[in-house]
């Protein structure tokens, strides 16, 4: 039996797909025939994520007309669209439809009887070897069973021939919804196939008119109810309140406005212009009003939940009665009064809160308000989160912590898919593939009780090339957070995406993922962005290793460690077909020999000889390095962005690279003009 950790052993990797050749023609009467380690290792390697008990002991090989479908009585519509899934991969793969009698797979619902204590739980048994039994906790978990399935069979099967394992599998989710707030409507099925669940639906609401009802302008239905049978939570929003500016409130009901330029909510240094998004004043019941004409239209549409969100940054209306109660707390009870009033006709609809995104300003006055049934949501706060601690940061709130630990249902939104962990300011759009950084944040998560795990991207174009890796370790490990370990995890992605020797990325990911966890976890990338390292340098403060950019190095021969272990991982992605691997290492090696440099330009700055002539001569020694390693980055970064396609380019990867010019530009600068003679 496979429990948690698969019996993976890297020395079999060269064992392909002929472990499982089938021959061309098959007889019906063919028995079970015992499967070797080899196998199911390499069977294994196809499942992402990795179930938590998975057992394959037996297999049939079958030809595809011999294998027939039975959906149980009571199958939903997830299960039924699970059905679906299974029957079309037969006509994809091997050109015909499953409706033969040799083999049967059983799919349907077993309810408590599984003893899964998770609605989205399944069981994969055999009964005999002629018969293949899926049952779901519910029909979700149905749909989750086929799945698996379908990862199973998949990649053997032809036009000929079948290999069915005869598996026993007991699985379940580690966290309760996983998901991406952001991503193009047409990657649900994508997401579905890795059991991810979670994903805003965009809404648009409609103008804002006086004296008339609020409606919803936009929203996908098909979309939702495709969601829904796919196992998948589209959840639409109310959006931030500072924002009703946009479907023109204030035009509508100038009363509304907040009063003062403290209901200025600002924006984050990313957006760099805009609208300040001017709050509305909380404490008039017409607001509470308005929103419950939106919630209303939500409902009589057939949307069961939606999240409420409150002003996105720190603001405060100036009138005497929101400054009697705060900002947020008077938004957290609209949405709540507004809610009760449409429970009235619409009993099953239900809100989530998704609290204020860089500040925590009465949160705890929120939080003791919230009935007990609505679900917090969490976004941008990592670094009000972050807490200094060997050898990784630790996240931690202690307000939420507690409710959670008290199983409340809590969710963050800051799995950090991309290169920042700061959602709160996404300047820096760069490769980033690091599942230890993955596994690291889900099991923080985990370890806080937090039901809900999810993450943004700052990509459109191109992301599922970049984004695609971390967004299989988000499914792999919000699923089943003990099961294969970062190497193991990425020799399976390896594998699904088709690599000749995914062995050998799983070697690549072992090296160059805790670099990337390095350099992209520490102060990255406000020390280029904002200016940081290169003040550092101007002020002749000594750097110090362990805090800002230079977080995760603890003595000056940790850069080299770092680059030496990037070099090598460099001469591992060569060797692959795809570039894309290779282009990301010389990215990420690049800014560990950009840290280095300017470490050795600040201490020498600091505490080095600049007085003498051997001493001016190295400090010259250093500018024309740091000159060279500065070069070195910005060819990285667009030999990168080069590979994916053409200008134009979004305007954070050129950040990415002013961010390092201006900074070698202004270390530069200040020495020769201010020590250089």
């Amino acid at each position: 039996m496979i429990q948690n950790r698969p019996r993976i052993t890297t020395a079999l990797g060269a064992i392909a797909t002929c472990a499982l050749m089938i021959a061309a023609t098959v007889p019906a009467d063919t028995p079970a025939a015992d499967v070797t380690p080899a196998e199911e290792t390499q069977w294994l390697r196809h499942l992402l994520p990795l179930p938590h008990t998975i057992d394959i002991r037996q297999k049939v090989v079958l030809a595809p007309g011999e294998i027939g479908i039975t959906s149980r009585a009571g199958l939903g519509e997830a299960g039924q669209q699970a059905v679906a899934e299974l029957q079309r991969l037969f006509q994809e793969k091997a050109g015909q439809a499953p409706n033969g009698k040799q083999f049967e797979i059983v799919i349907g619902i077993a309810g408590d009887d599984l003893g899964l204590n998770h609605e989205q739980g399944y069981v994969i048994e055999p009964a005999g070897d002629r018969r293949l039994v899926l049952n779901g906790a519910t029909d979700r978990g149905a749909y989750h069973a086929v799945m698996t399935l379908c990862q199973l069979l998949e990649p053997f099967m032809t036009a000929t021939s079948v290999a069915v394992p005869l598996a026993r599998v007991r699985d379940w989710p580690d966290i309760e919804e996983r998901g991406l707030w952001n991503y193009p409507p047409d990657w649900m099925p994508w997401l579905a196939s890795m059991k991810l669940n979670y994903g805003r639906l965009n809404v648009r609401l409609a103008g804002i008119k006086r004296g008339r009802p609020n409606r919803i302008g936009k929203i996908d239905m098909g979309l939702y109810q495709e969601a829904q049978r796919r196992a998948f939570h589209a959840l639409p929003d109310i959006t931030h309140l500072n924002f009703l500016h946009r479907p023109g409130l204030f035009r509508a009901y100038p009363e509304l406005a907040g009063i003062g330029d403290s209901a200025l909510a600002g924006r984050y240094f990313a957006h760099k212009t805009g609208n300040q998004h001017r709050a509305p004043c909380a404490s008039q019941p017409l607001l509470t009003d308005l929103i419950a004409e939106w919630m209303t239209d939500f409902a009589a549409k057939g949307v069961t939940e939606i999240c409420c969100w409150l002003s996105e940054r720190p603001c405060q209306c100036a009138c005497n009665a929101c400054t009697a109660v705060g900002q947020f707390v008077l938004e957290s009870r609209v949405f709540v009064n507004a809610w009760r009033q449409v429970q009235k006709t619409h009993p099953e609809f239900k809100i989530r809160l998704l609290l204020s995104t860089t500040t925590a300003v009465r949160n705890y006055r929120i939080l003791a308000e919230l009935p007990p049934g609505i679900k917090i949501e969490r976004a941008c706060a990592t670094e009000l989160e972050r807490v200094t601690h060997m050898p990784r940061d630790l996240f931690r709130n202690p307000l939420l912590d507690e409710y959670a630990a008290g199983d409340r249902w809590i969710a963050s939104y800051d799995v950090p898919l991309n290169v920042n962990g700061d959602v709160a300011t996404p300047e820096f759009k760069l490769p980033h593939s690091s599942a230890h950084r993955i596994k690291d944040y889900l099991r923080q998560l985990h370890r806080r009780n937090y039901k809900g795990a999810e993450g943004m991207m700052a990509w459109r174009r191109h992301a599922k090339k970049i984004c695609g890796f971390n967004i299989a370790a988000h499914a792999e490990w919000s699923w089943n957070l003990n099961g294969r370990s970062e190497k193991e995890f990425a020799i399976a992605w390896a594998t699904r995406q088709g690599y000749a020797d995914p062995d050998a990325v799983g070697d690549w990911s072992e090296l160059m993922g805790p670099v990337e966890f390095d350099v992209y976890d520490s102060d990255f990338p406000a020390c280029y962005s904002q200016g940081e390292a290169a003040d550092m340098v101007k002020q002749r403060r000594r750097p110090f290793l362990g805090e800002g950019i230079f977080r995760y190095y603890s003595d000056p021969e940790d850069f080299n460690r770092k680059i030496v272990a990037g070099e090598k991982a460099l001469e591992i992605a060569a060797t692959f077909a795809d570039p894309y691997l290779a282009s990301e290492t010389r990215v990420v090696l690049s800014y560990v020999k950009l840290a280095q440099t300017i470490y050795e330009t600040a201490e020498q700055l600091a505490v080095g000889d600049i007085v003498t002539a051997a001493g001016q001569k190295q400090l010259r020694t250093r500018l024309k390095q740091l000159g060279e390693v500065g070069a070195e980055n910005v060819a990285a970064i667009k030999a990168w962005r080069t590979s994916l396609g053409p200008e134009r380019w979004h305007h954070r990867v050129h950040d990415a690279v002013k961010g390092t010019e201006s900074t070698v530009a202004q270390i530069v600068g200040y020495v020769e003009s201010n020590v250089l003679y």
